[in-house]
């Protein structure tokens, strides 16, 4: 186990290498018999047009900026078929505050993934 110290050290660190181990030796602590297993996932932003100004994301625009954009359905369709294809078994939609898309552009989104997919989406 590490020392709350320890953990507050890694928490304000930027070596990943290091917090990789310092997470694998827990692990092993708990889980000793050496069996790790894994997800292979994906998030894809639909949007990174936003009206909020948070501090979230690296990735949002205001709206009408010149790099926002929406991804159309047959982008997200391809991203999806790329995330199956390398064994991905889950999908995160995410994405920014847009205020043209109303409820019925993301039912009808989930609506058409669910049709097309057999895939885990949160």
């Amino acid at each position: 186990m590490i020392t709350r110290d320890q953990a507050l050290d890694l928490l304000r660190s930027d070596d990943l290498i290091g917090i990789g181990m310092a997470a694998d030796q827990v692990r092993r602590k708990f889980h000793p018999e050496g069996i790790v297993s894994y997800i292979i996932d994906r998030n894809i932003n639909y949007t990174n047009f936003c009206t909020e100004y948070c501090s979230f994301c690296a990735f949002y625009r205001p709206m009408g900026h010149q790099e926002g954009y929406i991804l159309p359905k047959e982008v997200i369709f391809d991203k999806i078929q790329e995330t199956i294809d390398l064994g991905g078994t889950g999908i995160l939609m995410q994405g920014g505050l847009h205020p043209d898309l109303k409820i019925e552009w993301y039912e009808d989104l989930l609506r058409s993934i669910k049709k097309r997919f057999s895939i885990h989406c949160h």
